[in-house]
């Protein structure tokens, strides 16, 4: 599979996390065998949490279900640039990378480019590579952010 057919998965995702009342955010967690193995998105209303972000929500699932700390090998498709807390949580977990759709919006509560975090990350490096169906992730957003 492509970056584009795993980020077409993450999409489908976002459109689950609407229907349930959620923001429209997803995350489609691919091995290192290129094989989808966790999929989760923004649930902050649902869980009343402003930190279930869909990234997030995959890290504790993920990391429980494998019991283990690291996440290295593994590779995050988001609809949307990950917002600091969520980069942060997978350089954590050693993710070794993000692969996302549309930018972060300058009205987000910390637009700080992924890429700049990510660069300061010396102990546990992450790839970062922005623009993968990002017209079709920007639209999502926009079309249930912006009503």
């Amino acid at each position: 599979m492509t970056p584009e057919d795993y980020m077409q998965q993450a999409i489908e995702e976002a459109e689950l996390s609407v229907k349930e009342g959620n923001g429209p955010f997803a995350v489609v967690v691919v091995n290192s065998e290129g094989k989808v193995v966790w999929k989760d998105h923004d649930r902050q209303k649902e869980r009343m949490d402003p930190t279930a972000h869909g990234e997030i929500n995959a890290i504790r699932s993920l990391c429980k279900k494998l019991n283990t700390m690291s996440l290295k090998g593994y590779t995050f498709y988001t609809t949307s640039e990950p917002c600091p807390t969520c980069l942060t949580g997978m350089i954590k977990a050693q993710v070794s990378a993000n692969f996302y759709g549309a930018k972060t919006e300058l009205t987000a509560s910390l637009p700080l480019p992924a890429e700049m975090i990510a660069s300061y990350s010396k102990k546990y490096p992450i790839k970062v590579i922005s623009g993968i169906l990002a017209n079709k992730c920007l639209a999502q957003r926009n079309r249930y952010l912006h009503n």
